[in-house]
């Protein structure tokens, strides 16, 4: 298992990136699919750029901001931002792949940073583990706790070429639904 977690952890960005392609590649975009999917697009990127602006990794267990209402929240943003490029891309099979291969990554990728994070934080993460909810909240939402966000972090955290990305991709989708229209 945990040569399959380091494989995952090595490359789950190229494979996303190549995924990508051929999901450009095979996406039939509307002018409708763009629009309405431009609400998820744009939250997803706003909740990881919130979460980009909280977390100082491997300095401390960031546990407010987004952090004090999902451990995830960086991935929590990367979910519903693919679920709105999968409705922008207006193919059904399309969104069978992104959620089989997003949960299959993200299983891996999550269990690998917990097994990190406990090792290295033991006493702060089981409280933390214990009191906010792996991906979403489902029974309870637990108490927010007001993080300190900055834009440094962002920038350093790499958020700003990924929302750059997230345009330009955006940008595709739009040329290829006047093209094909």
């Amino acid at each position: 298992m945990n040569k399959l977690h380091y494989w995952v952890k090595q490359y789950r960005t190229k494979l996303s990136g190549l995924l990508g392609i051929l999901f450009l590649i095979f996406a039939e975009p509307t002018l409708s699919s763009l629009t309405i999917s431009l609400v998820l697009i744009v939250a997803g990127e706003a909740i990881r750029i919130w979460s980009s602006g909280n977390i100082h990794k491997n300095e401390r267990l960031t546990t407010d901001g987004p952090y004090s209402l999902t451990r995830n929240p960086l991935y929590v943003g990367s979910f519903v931002l693919g679920t709105g490029f999968v409705v922008a891309m207006n193919v059904f099979w399309l969104a069978v792949v992104f959620l089989t291969f997003f949960v299959t990554i993200y299983w891996f990728t999550i269990r690998w940073e917990e097994k990190k994070l406990k090792g290295v934080f033991p006493i702060e993460w089981e409280e933390y583990r214990k009191g906010v909810p792996r991906f979403l909240p489902f029974l309870r939402i637990p108490s927010y706790r007001r993080g300190e966000f900055h834009w440094s972090q962002v920038s350093r955290n790499k958020e700003l070429l990924n929302a750059s990305v997230v345009v330009v991709v955006y940008a595709i989708l739009w040329g290829k639904a006047l093209l094909m229209g």
